[in-house]
């Protein structure tokens, strides 16, 4: 289970401090479960979701009729879930028990959740990439 991968890599600095530390996870290990199992590690997450996931709601899925740059979010007691349309059909979803509210970036005018996201992601973004091509040269036979 990617939660488990998660977990396993968190544990040098899993208990430290009083839970300053984020973890920002990518689509293929972020789960509804994640923050709960990390919560009790003293430590946070943001992650980007897959689409696919049975807990998104349809309308947070891409459509033809939601906006460029329009956002919409959802709030239980201890998680935010933002789905936000950068292109035409097309959207992100994103997972955060560190944002409680619709907070805007006045300057981008994008939710924090994903401003936060794009901010913590640069070692997630590599890996994406080197894993991108390390499997377009395991397919050319390299």
């Amino acid at each position: 289970m990617a939660s488990d991968v998660v977990c396993t890599l968190v544990q040098p600095i899993s208990g430290q401090g009083r839970g300053g530390r984020n973890i920002t996870t990518f689509i293929f290990f972020t789960s509804v479960d994640l923050p709960n199992q990390l919560k009790n590690k003293k430590l946070t997450l943001v992650g980007t979701m897959k689409q696919s996931e049975r807990e998104i709601p349809q309308e947070f899925k891409p459509a033809r009729q939601r906006d460029e740059n329009s956002s919409i979010l959802g709030f239980t007691k201890d998680l935010t879930l933002v789905s936000h349309v950068p292109n035409k059909n097309k959207s992100v979803v994103l997972l955060s028990p560190l944002h409680h509210d619709s907070a805007i970036c006045s300057d981008l005018g994008k939710p924090e959740i994903i401003e936060f996201d794009n901010k913590t992601k640069g070692a997630v973004d590599m890996l994406d990439q080197t894993c991108a091509r390390n499997s377009e040269q395991l397919a050319d036979g390299q």
